[in-house]
């Protein structure tokens, strides 16, 4: 028996046959909050400290027109140990450099590969442990995973599209349906600290919502209940 959380999963997907209608509010609420009866206090605009990641930080925006050319190894090397590299063990827990609710790591990484030097296009499956690159499917998939996403072309000229699966069991097991909501959180800060990365590496990044969950799950060949696509990042060189 399904619980509150997994509905919610399912009913929420985007799909070619089953598109998604769900109920709307009936205006567009405040891009702002405001308390205008409180007291306030003002504060200055801060000097940003030097160094890589305050400028980062200014300087991040979602970039989607990419140059079809590769980025190396060393980059991607990079870009893979910011987003999920284990940085310390404590109490049996392999710490990474994203956090993680209750050090659960529920997120898997899949990259479909277009241009990377030295590395043939493909599916391909990060696997954390040995800091490897596991090959899924050999081949030029960037079509396809164009197609999957709306037909974003930034999907196609990008030199990486980064996948990023839940196994919702991981968190579920601990925290039961509220697990699916930490599973989303896990997500968001892994795609920032791989938007932080990019940035000072001088490369595009732009994160992606909107895609085919059925036709992305069938490209990895996931079943899209135990194991699903909820987030893409397209990288490339812009």
């Amino acid at each position: 028996m399904s619980g509150i959380g997994e509905e919610f999963f399912q009913k929420t997907i985007y799909s070619r046959t089953r598109p998604f209608r769900g109920a709307r509010p009936k205006k567009m609420a405040e891009p702002f909050k405001t308390y205008p009866e409180s007291s306030k206090i003002k504060l200055p605009l801060p000097e940003l400290p030097s160094g890589s990641l305050w400028t980062s930080l200014k300087n991040r925006r979602s970039r989607r027109d990419f140059k079809r050319e590769p980025i190396s190894q060393d980059e991607l090397g990079l870009l893979l140990f910011a987003i999920q590299g284990i940085t310390e063990r404590v109490s049996g827990y392999l710490l990474r450099t994203a956090p993680s609710a209750g050090a659960l790591y529920p997120i898997e990484t899949y990259l479909v590969i277009n241009r990377v030097q030295d590395i043939d296009p493909g599916i391909y499956h990060w696997n954390i442990l040995e800091s490897a690159l596991e090959l899924l499917k050999p081949g030029d998939f960037s079509k396809q995973i164009e197609e999957s996403a709306l037909g974003q072309d930034m999907c196609r000229d990008g030199a990486v599209v980064f996948v990023f699966c839940a196994i919702f069991a991981r968190s579920s097991y601990k925290y039961s349906d509220r697990g699916y909501r930490y599973v989303f959180m896990d997500a968001g800060h892994i795609c920032q600290n791989l938007y932080l990365a990019c940035e000072d590496l001088g490369l595009g990044c732009c994160a992606i919502g909107a895609f085919f969950d059925d036709a992305v799950n069938e490209l990895l060949e996931l079943d899209g209940i135990e194991e699903s696509a909820i987030y893409l990042s397209a990288v490339g060189r812009y």
